[in-house]
């Protein structure tokens, strides 16, 4: 017999004669005195419930039924009663009993319940030992919420005791709508009973349709579906979207869905640097929709680096007009690109496939770089998203942001912290080819201790179907597959992910430039936890040693290095250079935080001009022939380490001029001399010399130069001077 009147029609009538009417759900109480004996579901207020046993991982620990064979074992919240939920049959110490109540097409809450609780001698909890049960609401198999109930013996009434969902730990429960509810018990639990369940009937409310410039019902909201019959061109939230016509969803706009998106027959686009977000991981996406990705002006000889927001869509055909020789995979075996990409393949899920630019675009220098916009068609990917990684080299592994919205790289190492994931790669499009060479470092990395090596990114957002390069450290025990995983909870849009924790450590980057453009950046740092040993969580080698500027830890290129705990005054470290071509070049500290904000000075010395800059204050510029240098430069902090050894001249040279005519003279042997104009063109090269003194004809009109000579020993230096 049921406890209250559940369901109550108002009808209220106005004084202007309108009449409305509306339904409102109460509380209903299931005693499952109805309910047929040993049944795996029970109909309450002509709703259909299931009853589902969950696995026990020790002994079998029964199956949770309807119990009708004990009368006058049941408590109905105000006297006692015949039939409830239990697992007869139960067997083994340790068993952990764990059941759900499950709606059948609809939504509830639940107010409260009551609980049997004993061993397997059927001594009652809490009478003998406190037995904390663990009860999980979810919607859809996600978690809505989690309660950890410990029961008390002043509320046991004929052994069952009372958990009241709307104060639990100070916590109210009650309101969450659900469509599952989750009771799980501890040690050394074996045997639970149920009854007198109460809950309450959630009314959908009715889906809010956009059309003919207006919403049906009001916007939607997160808990209120949606329609869309013609385009919607303002940030949407709703519960599940529905699509009954063409719609282009504008740059700059985001749908946020909690659950699913249906399209049933319609193009729907979503532009360039539109997202959409859905929450709910099991929510099942239905037709296709398209996402546009546009890249920055590159030339035919440049790849894109791009994973797939959508299932289903054909890798060729993204880009129809690269050679199909051109899309290639990453092997982390051979820590190389590999083309293996077949005409039938699709984008798997979070998977990075790197592709040349269209054949018919330019080549440098024959025209102008042009935008490259792919468009992305399939079922647009959501929820559990998992990659399997390798570490049979160093752990380099291709993988991509499966979502057509952007992630948080934070929160996605975080999810994953059993790989240990040291450092991560991002190809850019800063630096162009001159000679078949890329004449910058287009790899820019993070580190979840130090952030990017870049200055300029100030966010942990990976784009839509941006690919990158995740270096796992750890190599998990066999069998266990070494997989990424990929969530929801880590989908963002951009403004969402801003900045990131790092700006108040103290670290500083220094930049590389030619002729005002960036070649690249290394990031030094002091943070706890850092030492001058190398790290992974703080240091990171670069991909490939492209032309630009690194630190040096032990000979190795470092583009981040943490180098302690705290700022040390007396710390030095030495830098390396590479460059493509000769020329005319800048090294400046492009930003500062913590200490070096603050103007602490970062003195860069040059051993081949025997001088120093105080970088804090002002960039360096000098003249750099091509190659590899690795003992110029070095960094120092302290103004006393100014005056050590290495700023006095190591072997003599003189230059002078008389006339049109460069006399040098070394106490070293010359090896070779090259002669720059301002503008770094080399005008004048003389090899082979083998002599401590030389001269060079110059056929010039007055004008400055700078002679750049190379010593035997392998000494190089730079002076500048005057021909008249």
């Amino acid at each position: 017999m049921k406890k209250t009147l559940h369901y109550y029609t108002f009808t209220l009538v106005f004084l202007l004669g309108f009449v409305f009417s509306f339904a409102q759900n109460l509380p209903y109480i299931e005693d499952f005195e109805n309910a047929d004996n040993g049944s795996y579901s029970f109909v309450s207020n002509g709703k259909l419930f299931k009853i589902e046993s969950s696995a026990s991982a020790d002994y079998a620990q029964g199956t949770f039924r309807v119990q009708g064979n004990y009368p006058g074992t049941g408590w109905n919240g105000l006297a006692i009663d015949n039939k409830y939920i239990d697992n007869d049959g139960a067997a083994g110490f340790g068993v952990n009993p764990s059941f759900k109540i499950k709606s059948e097409g609809f939504n509830f809450t639940s107010q409260n319940f009551y609980l049997f609780l004993a061993d397997y001698n059927l001594q009652q909890f809490p009478l003998i030992m406190p037995a904390p049960i663990t009860i999980n609401g979810k919607e859809n198999g996600t978690v809505i919420f989690t309660a950890l109930y410990i029961p008390l013996n002043a509320l046991m009434t004929n052994g069952y005791v009372q958990v009241n969902l709307k104060n639990i730990n100070g916590m109210n429960y009650s309101n969450y709508e659900i469509n599952e509810l989750e009771i799980s018990t501890s040690n050394p639990t074996n045997y639970v009973g149920l009854d007198a369940f109460t809950w309450t009937e959630v009314t959908p409310p009715l889906p809010t349709i956009w059309e003919n410039g207006v919403w049906s019902d009001g916007e939607p909201t997160a808990t209120k579906d949606a329609i869309l019959r013609e385009s919607y061109t303002h940030n949407l939230t709703a519960k599940s979207l529905t699509f009954e016509a063409n719609v282009v969803v504008p740059s700059g706009i985001m749908y946020t869905v909690v659950n699913n998106v249906d399209n049933p027959s319609n193009q729907v686009v979503f532009e360039n640097g539109a997202y959409l977000i859905q929450q709910n991981d099991n929510a099942i996406n239905v037709g296709n929709i398209s996402f546009k990705r546009q890249s920055k002006p590159i030339y035919r000889l440049e790849t894109l680096d791009w994973s797939s927001p959508v299932f289903g869509q054909n890798i060729f055909a993204l880009s129809p007009k690269t050679l199909q020789n051109r899309f290639y995979r990453f092997n982390e075996n051979t820590n190389a690109w590999v083309a293996d990409v077949n005409e039938n393949d699709v984008f798997q899920r979070g998977e990075y496939i790197a592709f040349r630019a269209p054949n018919n675009f330019n080549n440098y220098g024959e025209g102008a770089a042009k935008i490259f916009e792919g468009t992305f068609t399939g079922i647009p990917n959501n929820g559990f998203v998992s990659r399997m990684l390798t570490k049979n080299n160093i752990g380099n592994n291709a993988v991509g942001n499966p979502y057509p919205s952007p992630i948080d790289l934070k929160k996605l190492i975080a999810l994953n912290t059993n790989l240990n994931i040291s450092n991560v790669f991002v190809w850019t499009h800063s630096q162009p080819i001159v000679n078949g060479e890329f004449t910058g470092n287009n790899w820019v990395i993070y580190t979840d201790e130090m952030g990017w090596s870049d200055p300029s990114i100030t966010s942990t957002a990976i784009g839509v179907g941006q690919g990158f390069i995740v270096q796992a450290e750890n190599k998990l025990p066999a069998p266990l597959p070494m997989q990424l995983f990929f969530n929801n909870s880590m989908r963002v849009s951009n403004h969402e992910v801003v900045s990131y924790k790092h700006n108040e450590d103290d670290k500083f980057w220094l930049s590389l430039q030619k002729d005002n453009l960036s070649l690249n950046s290394t990031l030094i740092g002091y943070k706890e936890g850092s030492t001058k040993m190398y790290e992974n969580s703080f240091d990171a080698e670069p991909m490939q040693i492209y032309p630009g500027i690194y630190s040096l830890l032990d000979q190795k290129e470092m583009s981040i290095q943490g180098r302690g705990s705290q700022f040390d005054l007396k710390d030095r470290f030495k830098l390396a250079i590479k460059i493509l071509t000769p020329g005319n070049y800048t090294i400046s500290l492009s930003k500062a935080n913590g200490v070096f904000a603050q103007g602490q000075a970062v003195y860069l010395i040059d051993k081949e001009t025997k001088t120093y800059t105080d970088l804090s204050k002002e960039n360096y510029n000098f003249i750099s022939d091509k190659g590899y240098f690795t003992d110029r430069f070095e960094i120092v902090y302290d103004s006393s380490l100014l005056h050590v050894n290495e700023l006095n001249e190591r072997n003599k040279v003189d230059v002078y001029t008389e006339g049109k005519t460069i006399f040098v003279q070394s106490s070293e042997k010359l090896k070779s001399i090259k002669v720059y104009n301002l503008e770094a063109k080399l005008i004048k090269t003389v090899s082979s010399i083998n002599a401590l003194k030389t001269s060079v004809v110059m056929n010039t009109n007055a004008t400055v130069l700078i002679v750049w000579i190379e010593l035997y020993d392998g000494t190089k230096i730079s002076k500048k001077i005057i021909v008249k």
